[in-house]
C-alpha cells in the first residue's frame, strides 16, 4: 500500500509545528466517539484495530502495513450511520454486512492520506469462501477477524481462558468465513498472554496510541483541514437535514473572525474549529436527529451531550486544546444559561462567542425535521433578541447584521456546494444498494 500523505513538524521547521496534528491521536478520538452511541460497543473499535496490529506482526506485515491496520481498525465501522445498522453488526453473521463498508469507503477514497486504506474499509467484511475473496487485500481479511473477535469475547473477567475457549468456534469459520493465514496467526497468539490482557486492560486507549511512535503520523496544516472535511462529512452527511451545517458554520466562524479582527494564523484554526463542532453528534443516533416532532426529555438529553462529547475528543489531542474549547462551546451563553459547561461571556474566549453566533445563524438559515429555514428578517430579528437577552454576544452579532447581506449570500453558496457533495454522496452509496 502507498505511504502515508503527511509531513510531520520537525526541530528545524518550527514555523510549522503548530500545525503538527497527530493523525492517529484524532483518528481515536473519532473512534471512541463512534463507540459512544451505544455501551455495548464500548471500546470495539480500539479492540478491533490493536489485535489487527498484533495479528499483522505475526503475519510480518511491514511498518506501513502496520499503521494500515491500525487506522483501518480504528475506522472501519464509520459508515455505519444508524443505531439499528451499529447493532446489527454486533450479530456474528448478519444481512448486508457490505453496506456501511462501501459508505466508510466513499467517505475516506478522496482524502489522499487514506485513499488505499478506504479500499481496506471497503471490503473488511468480504469472506475468505474457499479463496474466492483473494481479491480483497490481505489487510481487510485481518480486520475482518479481528472484528468477529471482538463481537464474540467480552474480554473481561477472564481474557485467557475465554479466547481458549472460543478457538474452536472461530476455527469452524475457516475457511468458508476467515482466512486460514490469518487464523493460524490468530493461533500463534493464543500463547502472548500479554494480548489478551491488554484487549481486558483499562488502558487499551493508551496501549493502541503508544504503537506508532511519537512524531509519525502527523497532518501538515492542508491535510489537516481536508481531513476536518472528511470529519463534517462523516458528521453530517448522517442526515439531509444536517448536510450543510457544518460548512456554513465554518465558513461563517471564519469569516466573522475576520471582520473582528482575530488574528490572521487564527482564521484557518476557527474555521477547522466549525467544521469539526458537531463531531459529538457521531454519538447521537440518527433516528433522533431526523424525529419530525418533539423530542422527549430523554432525547433532548442525548441530543445536548454532542457538546461535551465534542470537547471530550477534541482536547485530548494536542495542539488542538483552544480549537477543542472554540468548537465544544458553540451551545454556551453569555449569560450562562448554555451547555455543556454553562460558562458566562467572562469565561468564555472571544473565538467560542463567534463560534455561538455562527451556529445559531446557520441553525436559523437551514430546514429542519420541525420546521423550515427562516426568512432573512426573522433571523435578523432572533439574532438580535438573543444579543439584548445576553445569550449572544452583541458585538459579534452587530457585526454579523452589519454584514448580514455579504455572509448570508456567501453561506448559501457555501451550502449549495455541500448539497452537490451530499447528493453525489447519495447517490454513490444509494447505487451501493441496488
Amino acid at each position: 500500500m502507498e505511504d502515508w500523505n503527511v509531513i510531520c513538524p520537525t526541530q528545524e521547521n518550527e514555523e510549522d509545528s503548530c500545525y503538527g496534528i497527530p493523525l492517529l491521536g484524532f483518528v481515536l478520538c473519532l473512534a471512541e466517539v463512534v463507540d459512544l452511541v451505544n455501551r455495548r460497543l464500548f471500546e470495539h473499535h480500539l479492540k478491533v484495530a490493536y489485535l489487527a496490529f498484533r495479528l499483522g506482526e505475526v503475519l510480518g506485515f511491514p511498518e506501513q502495513s502496520l499503521r494500515d491496520l491500525l487506522i483501518g481498525g480504528l475506522l472501519h465501522d464509520i459508515g455505519a450511520f444508524s443505531l439499528l445498522e451499529r447493532l446489527d453488526a454486533l450479530h456474528f453473521e448478519f444481512r448486508n454486512p457490505h453496506h456501511h463498508a462501501f459508505v466508510g469507503y466513499v467517505l475516506l477514497k478522496d482524502f489522499g492520506p487514506f485513499a488505499s486504506l478506504a479500499e481496506v474499509i471497503r471490503c473488511h467484511h468480504l469472506p475468505w469462501e474457499e479463496g474466492r475473496g483473494r481479491t480483497a487485500p490481505l489487510e481487510s481479511h485481518v480486520i475482518h477477524f479481528a472484528d468477529r473477535v471482538s463481537i464474540v469475547c467480552s474480554f473481561q473477567e477472564d481474557p485467557l481462558g475465554e479466547i481458549r475457549e472460543r478457538e474452536p468456534f472461530f476455527r469452524s469459520f475457516v475457511p468458508r468465513l476467515f482466512h486460514p493465514e490469518v487464523f493460524e496467526a490468530f493461533r500463534k497468539l493464543l500463547s502472548k498472554d500479554y494480548v489478551w490482557f491488554d484487549l481486558a486492560s483499562p488502558r487499551l486507549r493508551h496501549i493502541v496510541h503508544g504503537l506508532v511512535p511519537p512524531g509519525k503520523l502527523c497532518l501538515n496544516v492542508e491535510d489537516f483541514l481536508r481531513f476536518c472535511r472528511v470529519i463534517a462529512h462523516l458528521v453530517d452527511f448522517r442526515s439531509a437535514f444536517t448536510a450543510t451545517h457544518s460548512a456554513g458554520v465554518a465558513y461563517t466562524a471564519r469569516r466573522l473572525g475576520e471582520l473582528t479582527g482575530l488574528p490572521r494564523g487564527e482564521h484557518e484554526l476557527i474555521f477547522a474549529a466549525g467544521l469539526l463542532h458537531d463531531l459529538g453528534k457521531i454519538a447521537v443516533p440518527v433516528e433522533i436527529l431526523e424525529k419530525p416532532g418533539p423530542l422527549t426529555e430523554k432525547e433532548i438529553r442525548v441530543m445536548k451531550s454532542h457538546a461535551y462529547y465534542t470537547f471530550a475528543a477534541l482536547s485530548w489531542i494536542q495542539n488542538l486544546k483552544d480549537v477543542a474549547l472554540w468548537a465544544s462551546e458553540h451551545h454556551e451563553r453569555c449569560n450562562g444559561q448554555g451547555y455543556p459547561f454553562g460558562r458566562t461571556r467572562e469565561e468564555l474566549l472571544f473565538e467560542s462567542r463567534v463560534m455561538a453566533v455562527a451556529d445559531v445563524f446557520v441553525a436559523l438559515s437551514e430546514d429542519r425535521p420541525y420546521r423550515p429555514a427562516l426568512r432573512p428578517q426573522r433571523i435578523r430579528e432572533i439574532l438580535g433578541d438573543m444579543a439584548n437577552l445576553g445569550g449572544l454576544d452583541a458585538d459579534v452579532v452587530a457585526m454579523l447584521l452589519d454584514h448580514f447581506d455579504e455572509i448570508h449570500a456567501s453561506c448559501r453558496e457555501v451550502q449549495e456546494q455541500s448539497v452537490l457533495e451530499y447528493a453525489a454522496f447519495r447517490q454513490e452509496t444509494i447505487r451501493f444498494t441496488e
